[in-house]
């Protein structure tokens, strides 16, 4: 899966909840909104000198496709979507990338079939 595809599929099922993403899914979007946040930052603050209108956008364009990217890939190492909210917890973070980083749950799963990107790859290949 290319960059294109994985930011094109998280806009598209950007209020998907249900269902898996693979690994590579993931992690092309994260870097896809780390640099759209980096452009963001660096514009606003050549002509603002602070986080201005392209910062918020970018965050409000963002984040509903990053939490449903985020829990269909918690779903695709077969873990609820809810674990999520561990962001507001010390060091859940840390845990939540372990998880992230982790590879497949092999086959279907309580969350539904592997995705396609995955299963043409193998389980352990994003």
């Amino acid at each position: 899966m290319t960059m294109s595809q994985a930011v094109g599929r998280a806009f598209m099922r950007w209020c998907t909840f249900g269902g898996r993403a693979g690994g590579t899914e993931y992690l092309w979007f994260v870097l896809f909104g780390l640099i759209a946040f980096g452009f963001a930052s660096l514009l606003d603050h050549a002509a603002l000198g602070r986080h201005g209108l392209l910062w918020a956008t970018c965050t409000l364009m963002l984040l509903m496709p990053y939490v449903a990217v985020a829990v269909r890939r918690l779903h695709d190492t077969d873990r609820s979507g809810w674990w999520l909210l561990l962001v507001f917890v010390p060091l859940g973070n840390i845990v939540l990338l372990v998880w992230f980083c982790l590879p497949s749950s092999p086959g279907p799963n309580r969350f539904g079939p592997m995705p396609d990107s995955i299963s043409n790859e193998g389980v352990a290949a994003w």
